[in-house]
């Protein structure tokens, strides 16, 4: 920046390409789905645009988390399962929060994933390779193209009020089942979604 400053740089989380690289770019999110970085890497850059804090101990604070995020996960939750371990007891948390996170992406940026990551030669998984692990990544991934193309850089109050005019414009969606328009091909989907839920729950 040139040292002048502007209400912009008072919101959450803006990004300045001259000064750093973009960690939500299409490349960085084809990493994470290839798996090609550290599943904390992963949630990591969730929570920090999920908007936890970490401080200089280490401890994640929760002040600039979405509201209705925080009053669920006050700490943040593991969304990838870096243990991997798919035990129940262990892995219904992990489950649970990666599904919380999916609900909160509007039906418009549901193919975010497709749509951004296609173009660089993503074209999904085979059904009978996907794990746990890749399905979560790609889940994460799809949220956050959602929070890069519609959140960040805006105040809750902006996103509120976007939300308001959304609600009073639109007429209700059809209902569609979990895979309508998620598949590519006879047997490759993009991102499979277990116990699909309508309608979704906004983060804010």
């Amino acid at each position: 920046g040139s040292g002048t400053t502007t209400p912009a740089e008072f919101f959450l989380d803006v990004f300045d390409p001259e000064e750093e690289e973009d960690e939500l770019s299409n490349e960085r999110m084809l990493e994470h789905i290839m798996s090609e970085t550290l599943d904390q890497e992963v949630n990591d850059v969730v929570w920090r645009c999920l908007g936890y804090a970490q401080d200089a101990s280490g401890e994640w604070n929760n002040d600039a988390v979405f509201p209705k995020w925080r009053d669920k996960y006050p700490s943040p939750p593991d969304l990838i399962g870096v243990q991997r371990n798919y035990t129940y007891s262990i892995d219904r948390p992990v489950q649970k929060a990666n599904q919380a996170l999916v609900a909160s992406i509007p039906m418009a940026h549901k193919q975010g994933v497709k749509i951004q990551l296609r173009p660089l030669g993503f074209t999904g998984f085979m059904m009978d390779g996907l794990t746990p692990n890749k399905t979560r990544r790609a889940q994460c991934v799809n949220w956050l193209i959602f929070y890069r193309d519609a959140l960040r850089g805006k105040t809750l109050e902006q996103l509120k009020a976007e939300q308001e005019a959304l609600r009073s414009a639109e007429t209700a969606p059809p209902v569609v089942g979990p895979d309508s328009q998620q598949t590519s091909g006879d047997k490759t989907t993009m991102i499979q979604q277990d116990d699909w839920k309508y309608p979704n729950k906004p983060v804010l």
